[in-house]
């Protein structure tokens, strides 16, 4: 009886860190990807903030500065508007992988649970 609660904890266990590990993967590589779109976004934004500076280096009357100064905001606008559709994107793609986590590790819990039901209600009823 021992050594059958033995071996199930250890397998329980073996499952526990495995599943932690695949989490693990899973959360590294939504981070990872949701760093890249923030270096991409502050990359945009030195390159905005270089060229506004480039513009007043050049001494173009203000109603240029200003045009072109609003041009560069609507474009940072949109690189700004694209890269947080693709960290959506990541996002919802990155819900489906979670939940079929989470449904295999539920899986793989309760197939364990039955097991040592099992194995505790035979000898259970022999008992009585």
């Amino acid at each position: 009886m021992q050594s059958n609660v033995y071996a199930q904890w250890e397998n329980f266990t073996k499952s526990a860190v495995s599943n932690d590990k695949q989490l693990e993967a899973l959360n590294l590589e939504l981070a990872e990807q949701l760093l890249q779109k923030q270096l991409n976004l502050v990359t945009h934004a030195v390159d905005a903030g270089n060229r506004v500076v480039a513009l007043l280096g050049e001494g173009k009357a203000l109603p240029e500065i200003l045009a072109e100064q609003t041009k560069l905001a609507s474009a940072f606008s949109s690189k700004v508007f694209e890269t947080a559709r693709e960290a959506t994107e990541i996002a919802t793609a990155s819900q489906t992988e979670y939940r079929t986590w989470f449904e295999q590790g539920f899986k793989t819990f309760a197939e364990q649970a039955r097991a040592a039901v099992a194995s505790v209600v035979p000898q259970t009823s022999k008992a009585a």
